[in-house]
């Protein structure tokens, strides 16, 4: 028992310990999945992820953006482990929270810190070495994130906005890594669906933790009643009218606005998302809600399979 309490308490915090496993959990591998935003870019740029006449770039182009995303995935489990650095006590006192890698004392805080310190210095360093200016979308992003993690996620609003510009910064680096200008829109349609995640993970932490929202995050409290439920209607408004936009102003799309062919599918995954906000008990963690569930694993792939067929047939 005396070992136990050793553990979970802050007396062991100076201690070298950990375990391969909760380190690699700690590092919340399953949040990669973000940083394949960085391709999206390259994805919707015509003129040339589709083009014959630039396929010799793109070999180049790829290799860029694998070791942007891989530097996104360095840096952002550095945050991660900053921000379980910074909440350990609070988690201790979770049910749930208490039982992450380093509230519960498997992975200790010198090993934490030291972790955090090579992964955020080698992040930053490929995104220097790729371009010199995607150190300053690497430095915003971690600014903002450690900012989020000392103070923003008390502020309500503040906290959600923190949170979704991780997205468009994702986007953005893909895009200055293979130095193209993609449509305004792209972004819009970016923040504005990322928006809708970070708000629908607050409408489901609220739901789902009833009386007890402000013991588990103190910022839930307020985003309690009628508040969180108008901002996640309109957020979802936002980005379903922005991707609309999108497929039809883009001028790296179709001119035809064939691309219109895929809204039915992004309708259909905003609605199944909102069901799932209202009714799974996993809905606080939209990473494992989005693929366990096969009606919106289905519809994520048919837009890809749609969006893929209409860039071929209007190259």
């Amino acid at each position: 028992m005396a070992a136990t309490q050793n553990i979970n308490g802050p007396e062991s915090e100076g201690a070298l310990a950990f375990s391969p496993i909760a380190l690699l959990k700690a590092l919340r591998p399953l949040q990669w999945v973000k940083n394949g935003l960085v391709f999206l870019p390259f994805v919707f740029a015509v003129d040339i992820a589709w083009s014959t006449d630039d396929l010799g770039e793109v070999p180049e182009l790829l290799v860029k953006l694998v070791l942007v995303a891989l530097s996104f995935c360095s840096l952002s489990s550095a945050v991660y482990l900053f921000n379980d650095l910074m909440d350990r006590s609070g988690d201790r006192l979770h049910p749930v929270k208490r039982n992450r890698p380093i509230a519960s004392g498997k992975v200790s805080v010198p090993v934490a810190g030291a972790v955090m310190v090579v992964l955020g210095a080698a992040g930053l360093a490929v995104m220097v070495l790729v371009e010199p200016m995607l150190g300053i979308a690497g430095g915003l992003y971690a600014a903002i994130n450690v900012s989020y993690s000392i103070g923003l996620k008390q502020v309500v609003l503040l906290d959600a906005f923190a949170v979704t510009s991780g997205y468009v910064i994702r986007a953005a680096a893909g895009a200055v890594a293979i130095d193209v200008t993609p449509s305004p829109w792209l972004y819009a349609t970016t923040g504005a669906g990322a928006l809708f995640i970070v708000l629908g993970r607050r409408f489901a932490e609220v739901r789902l933790a009833g009386d007890s929202a402000e013991e588990q995050r103190a910022v839930l409290k307020d985003y309690s009643g009628p508040f969180i439920s108008q901002l996640l209607m309109l957020s979802a408004a936002a980005a379903w009218l922005s991707y609309t936009l999108y497929t039809v102003e883009a001028t790296n799309l179709p001119d035809n606005n064939t691309m219109l062919f895929t809204l039915p599918l992004v309708t259909f995954g905003l609605f199944r998302y909102l069901y799932l906000l209202n009714n799974s008990e996993q809905a606080e963690v939209p990473e494992q809600l989005i693929v366990r569930d096969l009606p919106l694993v289905v519809s994520i792939i048919s837009w890809v399979a749609v969006s893929t067929l209409v860039l071929l047939l209007n190259n």
